[in-house]
């Protein structure tokens, strides 16, 4: 008799085959039943796990989203607020550089929130967690003596934007290396702020 996997190692499974499956067909000719030969399940079985294509969406969203969070928990343990900040740019930029496939479907995703409703509900408090992290960092560099007083909500807004956005004009342009990128975010949202 074969083992049962465990539910966290199916789930991880269907995920992965779903974003495939969505980026080689798109979304509305993914179904159920193609996610389910992918993750090789029988389609029963994928309905045990997801009541929906939608949620599928959501919850391979919910596994990327996962390396977000352990970059932003690995920012917190550097020894300086700035250099906890300059590691969180660098290595989610990088995240997404690495990580083509995921890259992709986090776009196909953007381009069909205003059409699912549960995948904009996911991304408004994925946005918001976001926005709430960067704003505890500046703030605290702003507590430890490391940044001038500033307004923590625009910088955090202004920063999240501009990764997120530089992420498509590195991805068109190979002409725009990680280092560089680096040290235009770092004399742009870094340095300005440090006391002198």
């Amino acid at each position: 008799m074969v083992p049962r996997k465990a539910r966290d190692e199916r789930i991880n499974e269907i995920t992965q085959a779903a974003m495939e499956v969505f980026l080689e067909k798109g979304y509305e000719n993914t179904t159920m039943d193609a996610i389910a030969y992918r993750a090789g399940i029988s389609k029963g079985g994928l309905y045990h796990y997801f009541p929906s294509k939608d949620r599928v969406m959501v919850v391979a969203n919910e596994k990327i989203s996962e390396k977000v969070t352990e970059i932003m928990e690995s920012s917190q343990k550097c020894p300086s607020v700035r250099e906890g900040i300059r590691h969180y740019i660098e290595n989610y930029i990088r995240y997404w550089l690495e990580n083509p496939q995921e890259t992709a479907f986090l776009f196909l995703s953007i381009a069909k929130i205003m059409e699912k409703p549960e995948l904009l509900k996911y991304y408004q408090q994925y946005t918001l967690d976001y926005i709430v992290f960067l704003e505890g960092a500046f703030t605290l560099g702003i507590q430890q003596g490391e940044f001038k007083e500033h307004d923590v909500r625009t910088s955090a807004i202004t920063l999240m934007a501009a990764l997120d956005g530089i992420l498509s004009y590195m991805a068109f342009d190979e002409g725009l290396k990680l280092k560089e990128v680096l040290q235009i975010f770092e004399e742009k949202f870094i340095r300005p702020l440090e006391i002198a």
